[in-house]
């Protein structure tokens, strides 16, 4: 699904060369796999992250999706690919707090033209696979931290990506919860669904298939 050539990235500072953040990674991830991306704060986790789901570009190297190169994108095509292909996320959770969490979990399928009748019906089973059908109405402020990871991430599944990005997705959450959303990831992988993790926590990297760890932007392991 993904291939990573000599991947860089250079963050343009005042001084002379900028901050290189990524300096040059080489690793592939297969279709169906579950890879955790663990390292020390700042050691450019997060940005390789944003760079594999088109949020931003790197500054050299090459980036394959399905074995096209990303870089020949065209805006509107990154655009396309971020609402229909991967799914995302956040530790914040990112969740509107106008919006139920049934609105929530609609939003990207309305941004990419489902039918408003079918993204209510889509949504209510997407909030019942993460078992939340009894709070379909309520707001993200009436929700427990858990509660809105597990709406979070419903709404990454809501236009069937084929790749889900986790940015450390337990950091704002109780061991308890923590759990409970490593195992709806665990569950979702062993469907099918490949999922790509950044995590600082070695505890919860283990139950990936795989570790990628990360040292000064480079791959340590």
């Amino acid at each position: 699904m993904i291939k990573c050539e000599n991947l860089q990235k250079v963050y343009p500072l005042k001084k002379l060369h900028g901050y290189p953040a990524l300096k040059g990674l080489d690793f592939s991830i297969e279709e169906g796999e579950f890879a955790a991306i663990t390292g020390p704060s700042g050691c450019g986790k997060s940005t390789l992250l944003n760079i594999l789901g088109f949020l931003d570009n790197p500054s050299s190297g090459h980036y394959l999706f399905r074995g096209r190169n990303v870089s020949t994108f065209s805006d509107s095509e990154r655009s396309h690919l971020r609402l229909s292909e991967v799914g995302f996320v956040f530790q914040s959770f990112n969740l509107l707090p106008r919006f139920s969490a049934l609105d929530n979990v609609r939003l990207p399928m309305l941004y990419l033209g489902t039918d408003s009748d079918e993204s209510r019906v889509k949504a209510a089973a997407l909030l019942e696979r993460v078992g939340l059908a009894d709070k379909a109405d309520h707001s993200p402020l009436e929700l427990s931290g858990g509660e809105r990871q597990r709406v979070g991430v419903a709404r990454a599944l809501a236009n069937d990506p084929k790749l889900l990005l986790a940015d450390e997705p337990t950091g704002n959450l109780d061991s308890k919860n923590g759990v409970e959303v490593m195992a709806l990831l665990k569950d979702l992988n062993a469907a099918g669904l490949t999922v790509i993790m950044v995590t600082h926590d070695m505890a919860l990297a283990k139950a990936a298939s795989r570790v990628i760890r990360m040292k000064d932007g480079l791959i340590e392991a």
